[in-house]
């Protein structure tokens, strides 16, 4: 009835038939790579049982207009809908010659445990965490269960949601399922490779079906790609496993992960469905097995040599799914791959590139617009990750898959920003805003569906892109990228100069029309109004920021973000490069002269500087500080230098802070370094994780003169949403009632202390409707970016007034 294809003897031709997963693995085994045997039962089958049961038409009709009359968005009839496929395809039972061909092909895996793999044929959309495998025991019944649950996973309500809202019709959900044999597992986890960057590693206890889900936080670690050097681990958070049951596999007397002692959870059907051949079970892991590393120094080593073999064959990103088994074959436990993804640069949908390329009407590409106003210019696309490779001409739209703040030269003479990664928090995006130029992000394909040289218009307010036709002046019969080959330049070069000369016509008009300017005041009162009670500040980087600052009726700079400064002042080196090279005193005489340009131009008023946050290059926060006290050092030395230069309104804040101990440290360090500095200088930290919610009183006591909120990170933490996401939507709102709840106790708790509360994030300015509340609680300052900084007073005036009408309201009521 069905013709398997096996792993060792898939052929390229057969790429189609047994989809991409099953073909990568096929390629890892072609090249002797320690990947799992199996065989792919492919789609035909699925079909053929669909004949066999004679229940196509159902499944087989568009599904819009078919007999089930499918409404995805009616949860209960889809629901029943889906219930009612499953049930179908769980009950029928498999043609004799199909079975037989499985329990054949079953016995030479020579295993007593399998594990059904479901996938679609086509490579888009993916199916990661949508299709669950099954583990099943190597037993007639137990095979037959395995196969029909592996192919009723893609018509689970959740499967035909999310299938429709792709755009696949239902004849396109071709179903193929890939089984390989399941051994005792000691650990399993992935490995994840970063251009430019180390890779990481996870690995977590049993089988990865605790990782899939979520349930445990895995051991972490970074690693060198040259050199398979470690440089940085974290323990993870493991209390519980997935493993075969006792007597699958090689038999075992009681539960064990590698030499760690675990306990059978007997009530588990909750998180183990209870069906007839389930091989898998739950087990909590001892004392031993949460505090120690499931990997040993050895397996750890093992596993990156591996690595190592594999990514060196692809000319991309790759994520390795990967286990670490005892098997019949070895007295030791050996790893196995089982699973490779590529990560290639995201691809437009066949839909919008087929409409790019036969219309010549504007495309219109939606994304997030990430900092405001409109630019309408030349694109360039830029593809190369490392700017001093490459030339951006100036007055340009560029075009790059994310924004990377290491190419601040480029963004400083850009007149728009199109990217496709990135959120509204983002480094870059808040660059882009410091900056003043449009910025959308978020906008799925736009390296592909742009071309360099096209006219662009970029709307930050809307998030939408218009890409129209190319410039006339531009030679389009040659389509190869002019990013990466400035000789290529030439061919453009008429248009070029066109878009630099408008932009610098433009910006040259900006700046000798007063009326173009933005509003600024003589006085405080002579446009704004009065000054308010609760405190004003600016969050800037870059030194181009400090004419706006001038008459600004502002209290002082409430955040100087350090990492984004230092890009201008070190020719945007990461810090780490300077330390590695010891270039202490060139360091701490660049950053002090950018910092005292900051501190003259506020004078006498305020700055708090806050010291390297790292994260975006692999260090976090103020652990960075600890793990690297010498570069933290070099910044107190910053300190100290400005300070001895007469500056006396110099102020230090510390990002990311964990624990109490973390600042302790610090302030011993600046106790150290930073001795002459002024009596008003005070010590803060950022409260951006939730820990200093229930330690704050603790911090105070440690010597903490004062708090940041740091709405940015404090949401993303809260909610468990990343920050630069462009693909949670709504969900990352620092409006939530859990960020307000907990802003709201920083306050208060600030206040219960006698120590100011300030909040810097984006949020004030995104959502100017909770400035009200942020007052009434007695928030002390508000620190936006400068291009916010007028709607911003509006609404602390209002705010301040509200509360004064009310409370006259009260009294004239008594």
């Amino acid at each position: 009835m069905t013709n398997l294809y096996w792993l060792d003897k898939i052929q390229p031709s057969d790429r189609d038939a047994v989809g991409e997963k099953a073909f990568y693995l096929s390629c890892l085994l072609a090249q002797n790579h320690p990947a799992l045997p199996g065989f792919v039962v492919p789609a035909t089958t699925f079909s053929q049982f669909l004949e066999s049961i004679d229940w196509l038409e159902p499944l087989l009709a568009d599904w819009p207009h078919s007999s089930l009359h499918l409404n995805v968005d009616e949860p209960r009839q889809l629901q029943s809908i889906a219930r009612s496929i499953r049930h179908q395809i769980l009950s029928a039972k498999l043609p004799d010659a199909l079975l037989s061909t499985l329990e054949s092909a079953v016995g030479a895996l020579n295993s007593q445990a399998l594990i059904f793999r479901p996938s679609l044929t086509s490579w888009n959309p993916k199916t990661a965490g949508i299709l669950e495998s099954h583990a099943v025991r190597a037993e007639p019944q137990a095979i037959e269960a395995g196969l029909k649950r592996a192919w009723a996973e893609a018509f689970r309500a959740r499967s035909l949601f999310y299938w429709q809202r792709c755009g696949m019709k239902i004849q396109q959900i071709n179903p193929v399922v890939l089984v390989q044999p399941i051994f005792p597992t000691i650990a399993a986890g992935e490995v994840k490779t970063n251009s430019g960057a180390a890779w990481e590693i996870q690995a977590t206890s049993g089988l990865g079906l605790s990782l899939a889900r979520g349930e445990t936080i895995p051991d972490y670690y970074q690693v060198q790609p040259e050199t398979g050097a470690v440089n940085f681990q974290r323990l993870g958070y493991k209390t519980l496993a997935y493993n075969l049951k006792t007597g699958e596999g090689k038999p075992k007397k009681k539960p064990l992960l590698g030499n760690w002692e675990s306990r059978k959870i007997t009530n588990s059907t909750l998180l183990i469905p209870d069906f007839a051949g389930s091989c898998v079970e739950l087990l909590t892991l001892g004392e031993k097995g949460q505090s120690e590393y499931v990997l040993e120094e050895s397996q750890l080593q093992k596993l990156i040599e591996l690595s190592q073999k594999v990514i060196a064959e692809f000319d991309c990103n790759v994520i390795l799914e990967w286990t670490l088994n005892h098997t019949a074959n070895s007295s030791e436990p050996q790893f196995y791959f089982t699973q490779l993804r590529l990560l290639p640069r995201e691809q437009v949908a066949p839909s919008l590139e087929k409409a790019i390329a036969q219309s010549r009407t504007p495309a219109i590409l939606k994304g997030l617009g990430a900092a405001s106003g409109k630019a309408e210019a030349i694109a360039q696309v830029m593809t190369n990750s490392h700017p001093e490779n490459a030339d951006f001409l100036a007055g340009g739209i560029l075009v790059a898959r994310t924004i990377d703040p290491n190419w601040l030269p480029w963004l400083k003479v850009a007149a728009g920003i199109v990217a496709e990664q990135g959120g509204m928090t983002g480094h870059g995006a808040i660059l882009a805003r410091e900056l003043g130029i449009p910025a959308v992000v978020g906008v799925v394909g736009a390296t592909r569906a742009i071309a360099s040289g096209d006219v662009v218009l970029v709307d930050g307010d809307s998030g939408e892109v218009f890409a129209l036709a190319p410039h006339p002046a531009i030679d389009t019969a040659d389509s190869n990228p002019l990013q990466e080959t400035p000789n290529n330049a030439d061919n453009y070069s008429t248009a070029a100069k066109m878009s630099i000369a408008n932009y610098q016509s433009s910006t040259s008009e900006r700046s000798s029309n007063p009326a173009s300017k933005p509003r600024r005041a003589e006085s405080p009162e002579s446009v704004w109004g009065a000054p308010t009670a609760t405190q004003l500040l600016v969050n800037v980087s870059q030194t181009s920021s400090i004419d706006r600052l001038r008459n600004l009726p502002i209290d002082g700079i409430g955040l100087l973000r350090s990492e984004l400064m230092a890009l201008e002042a070190l020719d945007c080196q990461n810090p780490k490069i300077w330390l590695q090279d010891g270039r202490q005193s060139e360091f701490v005489d660049r950053m002090a002269d950018c910092l005292s340009l900051f501190a003259a131009a506020v004078a006498p008023r305020p700055i708090f500087y806050r010291s390297l946050d790292l994260r975006e290059s692999g260090a976090d926060g103020s652990f960075g500080d600890t793990f690297e006290p010498e570069l933290f050092d070099w910044e107190l030395s910053v300190l100290q230098k400005v300070c001895e230069s007469g500056h006396t309104n110099i102020n230090l804040i510390l990002p990311f802070m964990r624990s109490v101990d973390e600042f302790v440290y610090c302030r011993q360090r600046l106790k150290t370094i930073l001795k002459n500095r002024p009596d008003q200088f005070q010590m803060w930290i950022m409260a951006e994780v939730p820990s200093v919610l229930f330690l704050l009183p603790d911090y105070v006591k440690a010597g903490v003169q004062g708090i940041s909120i740091g709405t940015n990170d404090l949401t993303q933490f809260l909610l468990g949403i990343h920050r630069k996401s462009q693909k949670v939507g709504a969900g990352f709102n620092g409006r939530d009632r859990a960020v307000m709840r907990a802003i709201e106790q920083l306050i208060r708790q600030a206040r219960a202390a006698g120590i100011p509360c300030s909040i810097c994030g984006d949020a004030p300015a995104l959502y100017p409707e909770i400035v009200e509340s942020l007052v009434r609680w007695g928030i002390s300052s508000i620190s936006v970016n400068v291009d916010t900084t007028e709607q911003t007073y509006r609404a602390i005036a209002r705010a301040e007034q509200r509360l004064l009408l009310d409370a006259a309201r009260a009294i004239v009521k008594n």
